[in-house]
């Protein structure tokens, strides 16, 4: 059984053969049965806004995302079909928590750190005055499917922003679990299996993805995308499978060499790796709950 209250106070009750949580990062199901966990190992924070009259890139390439680099961690920059641009700061928990002024002021305190960003937002307006901060948001369920239930999307589990990769993820759930559903409700003796089927699935392309994001500010694989030489086509099976393209199987290989010349590289510069790694470690710390913290919304 179903029960809702919606926005006038009205109470809503409904008899249910399957339920599907896709309430996103609002994580219904799991916070009901405890079963939320947070990602020990991608302790991030986050500031952004939505500005107008941002500069975006020229001609076929205007939608195109922007992923910047700075001191503290990486910049999105995401144009919108309304015209506007979501731009948000991924950064560690130790410089949100250092904040000493205002939210809006160490935002736009923050662009400045990045030339390239900065002057894009030289003429953009902030969308309703308003920047939004965000913490610890990466997060798993311990389970995904129960007898007469799943969680699909960001309900389940939800990484990093990076590429938007979220979005893949939840459509991808999405058409798993109604096959998932389906078979609940038509061929109740395939359910277990097809569960089992689910479950490994969920979890596939978070952990794929998961290698890339927990190394994105490491300096190795930042000379690696920025060396002009492309050996073994890496940056193209690095950006299928973010993209989740249908490519990236073919381009697998490549997945392989690109992580293969990155421990070859992280070997060779073992000093720069282990205080690399001894950064990071120091970097995902729990230092508490961040002053006007609110929920990373998709965009």
């Amino acid at each position: 059984m179903v029960r809702a209250v919606l926005a006038d106070g009205a109470t809503r009750t409904w008899r249910t053969r399957f339920v599907v949580d896709a309430s996103g990062r609002d994580t219904l199901l799991a916070n009901k049965l405890k079963s939320k966990q947070k990602n020990p190992d991608h302790n991030s924070t986050a500031l952004f806004g939505h500005f107008r009259d941002a500069r975006r890139l020229e001609g076929k390439r205007e939608g195109n995302i922007s992923i910047c680099w700075f001191e503290h961690g990486w910049f999105w920059f995401i144009p919108l079909a309304d015209g506007t641009t979501s731009v948000g700061a991924v950064c560690w928990a130790y410089y949100l928590k250092a904040r000493d002024k205002p939210l809006k002021e160490y935002f736009f305190d923050t662009i400045a750190m990045c030339p390239e960003l900065n002057d894009r937002l030289r003429n953009a307006t902030l969308v309703d005055d308003a920047v939004h901060a965000t913490g610890n948001f990466a997060y798993s369920s311990t389970h995904a499917t129960g007898d007469r239930y799943l969680m699909v999307g960001d309900a389940f589990t939800f990484i990093d922003p990076m590429f938007s990769s979220g979005v893949f993820l939840a459509m991808q759930s999405a058409f798993d679990g109604a096959e998932v559903v389906a078979t609940a409700l038509d061929r109740p003796a395939e359910l277990p299996a097809a569960r089992r089927a689910l479950e490994r699935r969920m979890r596939t392309g978070p952990r794929d993805y998961s290698w890339f994001i927990y190394r994105v500010t490491n300096p190795t694989i930042r000379d690696m995308f920025m060396h002009p030489k492309n050996t073994f086509k890496v940056k193209q099976g690095l950006m299928s499978l973010l993209a989740r393209s249908p490519a990236w199987t073919a381009l697998s290989l490549s997945l392989v060499m690109f992580k293969a010349v990155y421990y070859f590289v992280s070997v060779l510069n073992w000093r720069r790796t282990y205080a690399g790694w001894q950064r990071h470690r120091y970097n995902i710390r729990d230092i508490g709950p961040l002053k006007g913290e609110t929920i990373l919304k998709a965009d």
